[in-house]
């Protein structure tokens, strides 16, 4: 598979609470975005950013967690997963963090949320 680039193309996946999953893609619709399209952009703005280790939420532990998957570029799932490995990192972790947090931005934005 390929993108408009024609740059190959993998499966980024993880498993977060379903809520998030849930709020995750409502707010993709709204936007008009696609999920895969702002995985990629949240995980090269990780990289770019030093690939902090992000914070530790409980809820990943607490709630029923469901699959999420993203179409990202091949070499970008490689250095994630490579940076993931080295700071020994779950992916499912990372992403989940990414998520919250760019769910928890979009809600500050629209008033939806303190």
């Amino acid at each position: 598979m390929a993108n408009k680039n024609n740059q190959e193309l993998a499966v980024v996946k993880g498993a977060i609470p379903k809520s998030l999953k849930l709020q995750f893609k409502v707010l993709c619709v709204q936007k008009e975005l696609q999920m895969s399209a702002v995985l990629e952009d949240l995980i090269r703005q990780w990289i770019q950013a030093g690939a902090p280790i992000p914070e530790f939420y409980d809820d990943l532990l607490n709630e029923e967690s469901e699959d999420i998957k993203g179409y990202i570029s091949k070499s970008l799932k490689l250095r994630f997963k490579i940076l993931c490995t080295h700071k020994r990192l779950k992916i499912r972790f990372v992403l989940y963090a990414l998520i919250q947090e760019w769910v928890d931005t979009v809600l500050r934005q629209c008033g939806c949320k303190t």
